[in-house]
């Protein structure tokens, strides 16, 4: 399954692999972007296991890192599985260093 969803500055793209949601990320997440990211992310997670990819994402303020809290924490109350690729560009590695929320997202550890 491959699924692509966008609009000028923001896109996603969804693979199934190995029995998950591969979901990629490219362009900006903000406060006009983040329900879209918002809306792809909790639809994949429902379905399943979701690796976050962001290393196509060039910019994310409070409304993305807010879309990853929330999903953090729907994961942690209904049992759902999200991962996150390590690979970041610097300036979203940034924003997610200055918030705290690179210290709990969860990494995936294999390539």
């Amino acid at each position: 399954m491959r699924e692509t969803v966008g609009r000028p500055g923001f896109s996603t793209s969804a693979v199934a692999d190995d029995g998950r949601t591969v979901l990629a990320v490219f362009g900006e997440v903000d406060v006009a972007t983040a329900p879209r990211l918002r809306d792809e992310l909790f639809q994949h997670l429902r379905a399943g296991p979701v690796v976050l990819d962001l290393a196509g994402l060039d910019f994310l303020d409070s409304s993305g890192v807010r879309v990853l809290s929330h999903a953090l924490r729907a994961c942690h109350d209904e049992g759902l599985e999200l991962r996150v690729r390590p690979r970041l560009t610097d300036a979203v590695r940034q924003i997610l260093e200055m918030t705290g929320m690179l210290a709990v997202l969860p990494m995936e550890d294999r390539p």
